[in-house]
């Protein structure tokens, strides 16, 4: 569950960079973009985690 919200966080975040630098416009499928970052933060921070 913490990884999920650490998911949901780095992609808020990462929005709100993109927002400010202008790539957002140049999106097209902000939300499967933005969806697919938090599943990579997450699964990310499960590896480091929970990982070998």
């Amino acid at each position: 569950m913490v990884c999920g919200l650490i998911g949901v966080a780095v992609a808020v975040g990462l929005r709100m960079v993109f927002l400010l630098t202008g790539i957002d416009a140049n999106l097209s499928f902000r939300l499967f973009t933005y969806m697919a970052l938090g599943v990579i933060a997450a699964l990310t921070m499960w590896t480091l985690v929970f990982g070998p």
